[in-house]
């Protein structure tokens, strides 16, 4: 959108002064000048109550979170999957049922759905592994670490699990208009 001062609508300053209180991008926002001046100075009132703007990456890890214990329960039912196979007499302990790959596609001009896909990779094996680590008991965690197949290798190569995560990830984006697709394949 081309802004066009002489109509009334808010001047490039106003708008630089909108993002610098609320983090908000006003560039392509239909606003008056009028308006503008009205939210800077309710916003910038230090008695006003100020709405905090949480960005995309902010929202992804809130939406995590809130779902954490659906993720928690697929780690459980994927843990409860355990083989042992002996080749030449030395065994190989397995977990789960299947390694994978799984990742999101999305259209490349799409920058919001670049956002939550940075977001989405940065989180997963940070914040999300960290609680699930922190949820699992410790008695299980040792005891896969102890036969070789730690939670972090299980929670980056169990398909099952990855798609529990990027589908939560596909839910949130779809809850913001934006379309993803979640591509899975046997590894």
């Amino acid at each position: 959108m081309t802004q066009n001062n002489s109509n009334n609508t808010a001047t490039p300053r106003q708008r630089w002064a909108l993002y610098c209180i609320t983090k908000k991008d006003y560039r392509n926002e239909i606003l008056s000048k009028e308006e503008a001046a009205r939210l800077i100075k309710e916003l910038g009132d230090p008695n006003h109550k100020k709405k905090v703007v949480k960005t995309i990456s902010e929202e992804l890890l809130d939406y995590l979170k809130d779902h954490i214990d659906e993720m928690y329960n697929d780690c459980l039912h994927e843990i409860g999957y355990e083989s042992l196979v002996k080749v030449n007499n030395h065994p190989y302990y397995f977990v789960g049922m299947n390694c994978g790959i799984t990742y999101i596609k999305y259209r490349k001009n799409n920058k919001r759905a670049q956002e939550i896909d940075e977001a989405a990779h940065k989180y997963h094996n940070n914040e999300i592994m960290n609680i699930l680590i922190k949820k699992l008991p410790k008695k299980i965690y040792r005891e896969l670490k102890s036969k070789g197949c730690p939670f972090e290798a299980i929670w980056n190569q169990m398909m099952n699990l990855q798609q529990s995560y990027w589908y939560t990830v596909k839910d949130f984006a779809a809850s913001k208009g934006i379309e993803i697709k979640v591509i899975s394949h046997i590894d």
